[in-house]
């Protein structure tokens, strides 16, 4: 649909966060009465999950009606994404496939179509629009490689055109070409721009002095935000989402929660499959209202927030949430004193055959030990490669000991984490 549709959804998208909630609510409602009334009659997937359920779309109008319907799972969804759960007559060949791995460690392929693309854009737009970014800005992007994307046409023409550098990049590499870029956005995995951070507040550059700093994909936890902060000397804003259903809340410049993008998505939060009260910790489950390529309806995240019935001073009618459970430990140095982003393991391990799920723990600077999940690709070769390529990363002085199991274990929160340190790291 080109750059005109994304600049004409981006429009109404940051009208809407100025309606009042109670209207927003009824904008959501309506989509959702759509996107569920499609996922019905052209999904087998959902269609034989609402038959099971004993429920048919005329039983769902609003948001507090999706507890009669059963949740979306990620095994599920890893399962389905590209058969039952696709929209009948979607042609793969005009969709936007993306694969995930997130903290399970097990890819999962996503498919978007063009329009619901488009939206999606929108609505990331907007969280960053109304925090600073602009149409020309100098918006430098820290990216898995696996995630790079083509310039479209007006990109070419300098509007809303991030350079984009691998998180895989040295600290040394992405500040000397930030240097010469001097960027006015940075972007990217929270983990990456502490340990850019690290190496401006050690080797110090009068060129890199960003006007807004955005951290995604990871929990910012207190520490790092007032680390990032006092370097850049920026009030950092952080943004939360899921490959799945790209942009679904983002902070403003009051910082009192993130604002849910309730134009774009449903979010529930439970607890032992009860709606928990405002204030309260929960699971957050999603329901999508514009991909109807791949609809997803009460998919469960595993992410932990807090559901607030604050109103924000900023006056936007779009609601907030407040996360927790966030985790440091992540992160981890070898011997050499290098650190590492936890999103390291995403690339190291998707380009070994063999994996079916892991989990990365480090016991010492100088041992990792590797739990891993057979699937039906793997081979001894799958064993040999995951040691080279670890070693190959982080160092021949790194030990690698990779042990076979049948499942990972969970975290008590009952999430799965694919990377733990054991080490204090010294910053």
């Amino acid at each position: 649909m080109g750059a005109i549709n994304k600049l004409r959804l981006l429009y109404q998208v940051r009208k809407n966060q100025w309606l009042k909630t109670s209207e927003l609510e009824e904008l959501q409602a309506k989509k959702l009465r759509a996107i569920i009334k499609h996922a019905y009659e052209n999904t087998e997937f959902y269609h034989r999950k609402f038959k099971d359920a004993g429920v048919r779309p005329d039983d769902i109008k609003t948001a507090e009606d999706l507890k009669k319907l059963p949740f979306t799972t990620k095994e599920e969804l890893r399962e389905h994404s590209t058969g039952s759960m696709l929209a009948r007559g979607v042609d793969l060949k005009r969709c936007l496939i993306t694969e995930t791995s997130g903290s399970t460690g097990i890819p999962t392929k996503i498919v978007y179509d063009e329009a619901a693309d488009d939206f999606s854009k929108a609505i990331n737009l907007r969280s960053y629009t109304e925090n600073g970014l602009c149409l020309r800005s100098k918006w430098a992007v820290f990216k898995d490689l696996h995630h790079f994307q083509k310039q479209q046409w007006f990109q070419k023409l300098g509007i809303f055109s991030p350079l984009q550098l691998s998180v895989f990049d040295t600290t040394d590499k992405q500040v000397s070409i930030l240097r010469e870029f001097k960027p006015d956005v940075l972007d990217g995995y929270t983990s990456s721009i502490r340990l850019l951070a690290k190496a401006v507040e050690e080797n110090g550059s009068e060129d890199i002095k960003p006007k807004a700093v955005f951290g995604t994909s990871e929990i910012l936890d207190d520490e790092m935000r007032r680390y990032i902060n006092s370097v850049f000397d920026v009030e950092m804003i952080d943004l939360f989402g899921c490959v799945e259903l790209n942009r679904t809340a983002w902070e403003c410049g009051e910082h009192v929660g993130y604002h849910i993008d309730i134009d774009a998505v449903i979010m529930e939060f439970v607890r032992e499959g009860e709606i928990v009260s405002a204030g309260e910790r929960g699971e957050i489950v999603y329901t999508g209202l514009y991909n109807y390529a791949m609809p997803l309806i009460r998919y469960a995240i595993e992410d932990i927030g807090v559901p607030s019935s604050e109103q924000c001073p900023c006056g936007r009618g779009l609601p907030l949430m407040k996360l927790i459970e966030g985790r440091s430990d992540s992160f981890m140095q070898v011997p050499d004193g290098r650190i590492f982003s936890p999103i390291i393991w995403t690339v190291i391990m998707r380009r070994v055959p063999g994996i079916g799920q892991f989990k990365a723990i480090q016991e010492r600077k100088d041992l990792i030990r590797i739990l891993l999940v057979r699937d039906d690709k793997f081979t001894q070769r799958t064993i040999d490669q995951t040691e080279h390529d670890i070693r190959e990363v982080m160092g021949e002085e790194v030990n690698v000991k990779v042990e076979l199991v049948d499942e990972i274990p969970k975290e008590k929160s009952g999430k799965i984490r694919a990377a733990v340190s054991k080490v204090n790291i010294r910053w």
